[in-house]
């Protein structure tokens, strides 16, 4: 059985920032500009997916840090981080995704990575979109 790291040990981080929501060709896409509190300034995050696969979520950074992430719950996707320095492979496996954005304007990802096959980290990631004035 697949073993999931501790919880307790992690940090929270709340950002907030501004971007845009589009349908583009059956795809939904949530566009913002990374920050310096994300540790990957110069880069621009898209979280998107297929209308008909709310199930499925990507997630494709471009600039200083680019890579294309693959959420579905119970599947192994393995996919490239490029960075400034080189590029390594990470293997990312989704416990749950709850996609609820068109409804509730949230997406909540659950997650384990790995670096090179090391041990996995848990990751969880909440984006609320809000429409501003």
């Amino acid at each position: 059985p697949e073993q999931i790291p501790d919880e307790q040990d992690g940090e929270t981080l709340e950002m907030i920032t501004q971007g845009f929501v589009r349908v583009r060709g059956g795809r939904v896409e949530i566009v913002y500009d990374e920050g310096e509190l994300s540790g990957m300034e110069g880069s621009r995050t898209t979280i998107s997916y297929a209308k008909n696969e709310p199930e499925t979520v990507s997630m494709i950074r471009t600039g200083a840090v680019s890579t294309v992430l693959v959420f579905e719950r119970g599947v192994r996707h393995l996919c490239t981080y490029e960075t400034p320095y080189m590029p390594f492979q990470i293997g990312v496996f989704a416990l749950s995704v709850d996609n609820r954005l068109e409804s509730d304007g949230v997406i909540a990802l659950d997650y384990l990575i790995e670096i090179r096959g090391a041990q996995a980290e848990r990751c969880k990631m909440t984006l609320k979109v809000q429409k501003t004035a």
